[in-house]
């Protein structure tokens, strides 16, 4: 039997490290994605809330406040935030809600003390991290310490605060030892008021209870009212290229109408919402010209989007009857691919597409909002007005509430942003799109990264524009020679092509840069074998296994080599492995397989050439080998089919035409066997098999 050995890929994953184990980023990227797709962390596990029994222990009261919340909690920062002397909790999710506000409103006023310190900037830190406050009181003392960071990536309020029961005249003393090892005492603090200290000015200047905190200040101006599922778009990226057909019939594509501002709607004739937003809009005609716009509906009936369901409407007379009469057209599967791609990247969420689903394109082809519902002809037209604002008007659409920003989410590098955006569908089968991207970022070729010359050099390759994918690859290496996924991509398409010598020493390069480079020593493994050094290319991979034990491609190409060289039972347990890692890796089914019919295990042979053809009917390897075994069972029909369908898929050679032969001439076809051997004679004028078998039954060899 042939045993298959593959060239290794650029890199042992997408995104992985030559040196990392694949088996741990596979992982850890799997997780990421079912949270991408909205699944939850930690198994939907409510949040529990844990109460102080005074010194009975704690009670989980969660569910008695209504805070037991299935989010995917992560980070808890506390503060009084309402200013009524009781402490509020700050939550962040991984899902939605991002951010929780837990108002307290248990306690009664004049409860609590709150202490703001403040260092001297010299022997303390102006925060005073680290000073311990003591509070007394007549029924006891309690001890605050001034923590930087206090639970899991959350930093709480900085104002102390002390909890003094029920409201009572008693005055409070208060003792301050700062970091710096000075001590102060303070007396006469009252319950229910809150306090600043400075440090070395022996007072302690109480403030007002102030109305509760906001988000900004006075001169924040109130957010326009935000679509409940929808967002404006910060940091805007060109919108897919979708190719749809219009009502005449003529393909037509998105990027045709860049110019104006376009939007762009999904809908289906048996979603109700759907019917009353096109209505709606559709009666807004005029008013979109005005605004030097236009719309495009796509119909989207019988593809695959959350709820649909297939409809036997007439997409024409149901737009008719509810009289919208702007543009239309019909929508094509990879249309929503394409979005779903656009909405994943620029929120970070995978999720099916429902419908309605609206996207508005500013005139040069960029996204600038996406509404995940009905939307409204108000809200189209004032965000149609905000493509002519300015940038800092636009940043309050992007956000539903009024505020200051920390940081401005515009400050990322563009080139970058756009490289990682045409990436994304590179790596979802939309090469053609990628290469789009790519020449929107960087229309310059000489204003290229090498990094971007290496994720043109992989879409070009998933197109089969092997030269182009080639020179991408040398452009990138010329930027930066030690760039070791380009010599490893270059290099593989080169032993792809046989060229052995100009292959070998990229990978030997890529070596010399990482000596664990799994990529590279895998397929310096295939150039030692197909070289004749066996034990080279078996140390090179056991290598390989030592440092990426998870590795399929390295388990693969062992267990193959181990097979060639006879060795029956070691290239079982590394091709067994490499179908646990990867159950539908064809070659390694067939190969595994291959060695059982080899070692005479007849029935995990037939197990394991099955396992082939329900992945790949069409796999002729898989049929001779199945014919074999049928042959073996003295089941001779059954053979002479297997092997006709490998004869015709390609497996046209000497020793399939002797066995047909054989197994023709059990059932009684000598005319056919005849007729097998023959060819397999005229394939190998000198194969003793096929001409003992004609030997055997009397007829003649010329």
């Amino acid at each position: 039997m042939f045993f298959w050995r593959r060239v290794a890929p650029q890199i042992p994953e997408e995104g992985l490290k030559p040196t990392a184990t694949p088996g741990y980023t596979r992982n850890f990227r799997d997780l990421n994605d079912k949270v991408a797709q909205g699944k939850s962390f930690s198994g939907y596990e409510r949040n529990p809330l844990f109460m102080n029994l005074a010194g009975k222990g704690f009670s989980e009261v969660a569910g008695l406040f209504g805070v037991d919340y299935d989010d995917d909690a992560r980070a808890v920062a506390v503060v009084d935030w309402d200013r009524d002397g009781d402490l509020d909790l700050w939550v962040t999710n991984r899902t939605a809600p991002q951010v929780r506000l837990l108002k307290n409103n248990q306690g009664a006023p004049g409860t609590s003390v709150a202490i703001r310190l403040i260092g001297n900037g010299t022997t303390t830190n102006r925060d005073a991290i680290g000073a311990r406050l003591t509070l007394t009181q007549p029924t006891g003392s309690q001890i605050r310490t001034v923590h930087a960071g206090d639970g899991f990536l959350a930093q709480s309020s900085s104002w102390t605060h002390f909890g003094v029961g029920e409201s009572s005249k008693d005055k409070l003393d208060l003792s301050v030892r700062w970091p710096g090892g000075d001590t102060e005492s303070f007396t006469g603090l009252e319950s229910g008021m809150r306090y600043s200290i400075t440090q070395g000015y022996g007072s302690a200047t109480p403030e007002n209870r102030a109305a509760a905190a906001t988000l900004g200040g006075a001169e924040e101006e109130a957010a326009a009212a935000p679509v409940k599922r929808g967002f404006w778009v910060a940091n805007q990226v060109p919108f897919p290229e979708l190719t749809c057909t219009d009502s005449k019939g003529v393909a037509r594509k998105t990027t045709d109408f860049i110019g104006k501002p376009v939007l762009i709607n999904l809908w289906a004739t048996w979603c109700q919402p759907c019917l009353a937003e096109l209505a709606e809009l559709g009666k807004h005609g005029n008013d979109l010209l005005a605004q030097g716009a236009m719309m495009l509906a796509l119909n989207v009936d019988g593809l695959a989007v959350d709820g649909g369901t297939e409809s036997n409407a007439n997409p024409e007379e149901v737009l008719a009857k509810i009289g919208y009469g702007l543009p239309h057209g019909t929508a094509r599967q990879e249309n929503l691919a394409k979005v779903e791609l656009l909405i994943k990247y620029l929120t970070s969420r995978r999720m099916p597409l429902s419908i309605p689903t609206s996207f508005l394109v500013d005139a040069k082809g960029n996204i600038a909002a996406v509404y995940l519902e009905p939307v409204g002809w108000n809200r189209v037209s004032a965000d149609l007005a905000l493509l002519n604002a300015s940038p800092a008007e636009q940043l309050k659409r992007a956000t539903p509430r009024a505020g200051r920003w920390f940081m401005d989410p515009r400050q990322v590098k563009r080139d970058s942003y756009l490289s990682d955006y045409a990436t994304l569908f590179a790596k979802n089968g939309f090469p053609e799109e990628s290469q789009r991207l790519y020449q929107l970022a960087k229309p310059n070729q000489a204003d290229q990264s090498a990094q971007e010359f290496y994720n043109q050099a992989k879409s070009a390759s998933q197109q089969g524009k092997t030269k182009e994918a080639m020179d991408f690859y040398r452009k990138a290496i010329e930027l930066d020679p030690d760039y070791g996924q380009a010599l490893t991509g270059l290099g593989a398409m080169l032993l792809m092509q046989k060229n052995l010598d100009e292959a070998q020493p990229l990978f030997e390069k890529a070596l010399s840069i990482d000596p664990n480079h799994a990529t590279a020593l895998v397929n310096l493994a295939m150039i030692d074998q197909a070289k004749g050094d066996r034990d080279g290319a078996l140390a090179r991979l056991q290598r390989v296994i030592s440092r990426n034990p998870e590795y399929v491609e390295a388990h693969l190409n062992i267990g193959s080599l181990l097979a060639s060289m006879k060795q029956h039972e070691k290239a079982m347990i590394h091709l067994s492995k490499a179908v646990q890692l990867s159950p539908n890796r064809l070659h390694a089914h067939l190969n595994l397989a291959s060695v059982y019919l080899e070692t005479q295990q007849w029935a995990k042979a037939e197990a394991g050439f099955r396992a082939v053809l329900k992945l790949n009917p069409r796999t002729g390897h898989a049929h001779y080998g199945l014919g074999l075994l049928q042959a073996k069972k003295e089941r001779h029909e059954d053979a002479v089919v297997f092997f006709k369908n490998a004869i015709a898929l390609g497996r046209k050679n000497p020793k399939t035409f002797t066995e047909l032969g054989r197994s023709l001439l059990a059932t009684g076809d000598k005319a056919g066997a005849t007729e097998a051997l023959k060819a397999a004679l005229q394939l190998d004028p000198d194969s003793e098999a096929a001409k003992r078998i004609l030997r055997e039954v009397d007829f003649p060899t010329e």
